[in-house]
């Protein structure tokens, strides 16, 4: 039976939103890599511009990767999802339209989470009860 070196290596989180503790320890000690398959738009999200040749479009985490797996565990998988995934200016946009740790919370509650991992720190237990407690 013949195995790409993708499916060897890509075994992916079996459509899981968050990574189990051991993930989540071994991905604080490096980052994984970005696989995003979405293709890019032809505007920006943020401005509604297209690209010009000093600042390309380029696809952009709204949940970025260190909020994302760092402070709440989620999957790779999850994070270059489509569902995570826009278009944005490299130079002007791109940074803006990533939210930061409150707002990432905001836009998982929206989503539906109810629960962020038990084994994660006090501090981003008692910033998600008090987003969970926002109107």
């Amino acid at each position: 039976m013949d195995v790409t070196l993708e499916e060897r290596c890509n075994l992916g989180f079996e459509g899981r939103r968050f990574l189990r503790e051991a993930e989540w320890m071994t991905y604080r000690r490096r980052k994984p890599v970005r696989y995003i398959s979405k293709k890019k738009t032809e505007h920006c999200v943020e401005c509604g511009r297209p690209e010009t040749a000093d600042n390309p479009l380029q696809n952009a985490h709204v949940i970025g990767f260190d909020v994302g797996v760092i402070d709440l565990a989620l999957t790779p998988e999850y994070l270059d999802s489509d569902e995570n995934i826009i278009t944005a200016h490299r130079k002007t946009c791109n940074r803006a339209s990533e939210l930061d740790l409150i707002e990432s919370m905001k836009r998982l509650k929206r989503l539906g989470v109810k629960d962020l991992p038990a084994f994660l720190p006090p501090t981003i237990q008692e910033n998600w009860k008090a987003v969970q407690s926002d109107a």
